[in-house]
């Protein structure tokens, strides 16, 4: 155990990956739907490796990747964010400020009970409100007070304890409340509120397939019926206008075709045509014998990724846009993305700025779809890294600037400067599509790899302290910071659903999926899902999840500003 104990004492970057790599291990264990995730397991296996091993990394590695993890998630939020400030979404808005104001004064509350310092404090609060973030930005901001290195040392190493010892149940509690709880105290049914939602929300439509839904194919066809001789192809399209149906290709003897809508179809025509495979089956019973012919089949397809940007979009619903021919002609859904989260593909589902559309067609369709309804990602393994780090430099320099009360410096800070530059770049991108492209695989790589590797220096920074602190201060200090975060993880739920459900008179389902957003945890909806039955609570997760983030990141160093006027 010592030479293990040496290597990664004497490689540093070692420890470092280690901590990663079992992180994750740890991350992957799961009863039913609680699991500690990779970004705790990370921490944990940090604090073990840094006892053992107390390797030497340097700050400025956890905070350059601190930075890059804040302005992708504010990047990746920002069109949401903006285009959520609406009427229609007060609500959802409103219990997010609850729900964050709550668990600052919560943790506050608690802090002053418990007599922890600023580092135990943004550290419970961080792992009761399960949001990582909110440890980086703290950390940040007690790097900035007027107290001696050797205290700031200390209260760096309390935060990730506090963070550590508190995450578990921030996640479990959530959780629990979300498809126990919560239920028990509206006497809801989440499943029978889900059934309620849909069917309010399809106003006497049919629920159930997309209109734009991926179930589609392509097939060849001879014209044999007489009746559709002289059909022009608007005629026909119309005709099978609910199974989507498109005329790809028209093939009269030797020669193919311009498809045109004034195209006059002959008896003996051999016609390509893309539909719902519903509407292809009915479409052989009445016009024509389907025929195997290669080359005429060979139709380029392109798949790709639309960012809703148009005005014209934002507010439609998938069935309306499905409805026009000049837009969604031959264009066919995969999937609807909002924020991280994917929405359900039903008809009655309201696409808003920001969203992301995967669609599947013929090239130019797809890009007819895409000036319609925004922009087309055109290169999805291209980021504008030099866009990643001006947002960067302009976040730390805002950073720089300060309000001194009673000698406590008041900022966003670096961190906080970062998040909203990322917010605004996000939004900017959005709205002139010229410009800053990081497209969605690369935001979730530089959010994940920013976060873990931030989260993986601070466990092995941690460590050493976290064995001494245990040793000076004994199991009961450990117990009353559990304590205090049960405290922090569930008041805000309860007052938050008292609000939501009994003064802004939200439906149970979507209280729930509110709540999920508003501490930002995904495994919440996860389980909400599994619960109800439905995806549907996903409508009322992403505004407050944009909300969450900001406001709790935010309260970091608000925390830590709060506790030192309190302290001092």
């Amino acid at each position: 155990m010592e030479q293990i104990a040496a290597l990664l004492h004497k490689y540093p970057e070692l420890a470092l990956f280690l901590s990663i790599v079992l992180g994750h291990v740890i991350g992957r264990f799961h009863y039913k739907s609680f699991g500690l995730g990779s970004v705790v397991g990370t921490l944990i296996a940090g604090i073990l490796i840094g006892i053992l091993a107390k390797p030497q990394l340097p700050d400025l590695l956890r905070w350059a990747f601190f930075y890059l993890f804040l302005f992708a998630i504010g990047y990746s939020i920002g069109p949401q964010f903006f285009g959520n400030l609406k009427k229609e979404a007060l609500p959802q808005i409103a219990l997010a400020v609850v729900v964050a104001v709550t668990g600052l004064a919560t943790v506050i509350g608690v802090s002053v009970f418990f007599g922890f310092d600023e580092g135990t404090a943004v550290g419970v609060f961080s792992g009761g409100m399960t949001q990582s973030s909110a440890l980086g930005t703290g950390l940040n901001a007690i790097a900035d007070l007027p107290i001696p290195e050797e205290l700031k040392a200390k209260l760096s190493g309390n935060a990730p304890l506090a963070d550590a010892i508190t995450y578990g149940f921030g996640d479990l509690g959530l959780i629990l409340f979300l498809t126990v709880f919560g239920p028990l105290i509206m006497r809801a049914d989440l499943k029978r509120e889900a059934q309620l939602l849909e069917q309010q929300f399809a106003g006497g439509t049919p629920s159930g397939s997309a209109v734009l839904g991926a179930r589609f194919g392509f097939r060849a066809y001879k014209i044999d019926n007489p009746i559709f001789a002289g059909t022009d192809v608007a005629a026909l399209e119309e005709r099978y206008a609910e199974g989507r149906l498109a005329v790809q290709r028209v093939k009269r003897g030797e020669t193919l075709l311009a498809v045109e809508p004034a195209l006059r179809l002959k008896a003996g025509d051999l016609v390509v045509i893309s539909a719902w495979r519903s509407a292809l089956a009915d479409f052989e019973r009445n016009v024509g014998s389907e025929i195997e012919d290669q080359e005429l089949l060979a139709i380029a397809l392109k798949t790709a990724a639309i960012v809703v940007t148009s005005r014209a979009a934002h507010g439609k619903t998938l069935a309306q846009l499905a409805a026009d021919r000049d837009m969604a002609r031959g264009v066919y859904l995969e999937s609807l993305q909002r924020g991280e989260e994917f929405l359900p593909r039903e008809q009655w589902i309201v696409v808003e700025r920001g969203d992301i559309l995967r669609v599947v067609g013929a090239p130019a369709d797809v890009d007819r779809a895409g000036r319609h309804l925004g922009f087309v990602e055109r290169d999805l393994s291209k980021t504008d890294l030099g866009f990643v780090a001006g947002g960067i430099c302009l976040g730390v320099l805002f950073g720089t600037l300060k309000l001194n009360i009673d000698n406590v410096p008041l900022g966003l800070g670096a961190a906080g400067s970062i998040l909203v530059v990322g917010l605004a770049a996000g939004w900017a991108r959005s709205r002139f599509p010229v410009f800053g492209s990081i497209p969605e695989p690369a935001q979730r790589l530089l959010s994940d790899i920013g976060l873990i590797v931030f989260i993986a220096v601070i466990g092995l920074n941690a460590g050493p302290h976290a064995l001494e602190a245990y040793q000076h201060s004994g199991a009961r200090y450990f117990a009353s910071i559990f304590f205090a975060g049960v405290v922090v993880t569930m008041v805000p739920l309860v007052v938050g659903l008292l609000v939501a459900r009994y003064v802004l008179k939200m439906n149970p389902l979507m209280v729930m999926g509110g709540l999920a957003g508003a501490e930002t945890c995904t495994p919440g909806l996860n389980a909400l899902r599994q619960a109800s039955g439905s995806n549907i609570g996903a409508l009322a997760y992403t505004v407050p999840y944009a909300i969450g983030n900001i406001l709790l990141t935010i309260w970091g160093p608000i925390v830590v500003a709060i506790m030192y006027a309190i302290r001092s």
